[in-house]
């Protein structure tokens, strides 16, 4: 098992950290829950590590698709937030499609 840097769309946060299997890598695209929401979230791997923290972390799942952004796109969208001094989370919410969870069943 590894640690993912999971960023979500729609927060101000510009990660959160999830355990995630072996065939996750960065870029990728992975189901999370966070309490207090009804159903899972789409998030984006922003890193993967093996530094494991002093708390107990939740699991992330890959998406069924497997899709994996490249990592031009995560180095443009980690620019924007810096530039527009944003987190990551709120660049993220811009970047995405609105129906990204669509957009990947059908690929």
């Amino acid at each position: 098992m590894q640690i993912a840097e999971v960023c979500i769309p729609n927060t101000v946060l510009d990660s959160l950290s999830f355990g995630v299997d072996d065939g996750v890598k960065k870029g990728s695209v992975v189901w999370i829950s966070l309490k207090g929401r009804k159903g899972p979230l789409l998030g984006l791997v922003l890193d993967v590590h093996k530094n494991f923290p002093q708390f107990e972390v939740k699991i992330a799942t890959a998406h069924e698709s497997g899709y994996v952004f490249s990592e031009r796109y995560l180095e443009t969208l980690l620019w924007c937030a810096n530039y527009y001094m944003c987190s990551a989370g709120e660049a993220l919410t811009a970047f995405w499609p609105a129906d990204l969870e669509g957009y990947l069943c059908r690929l």
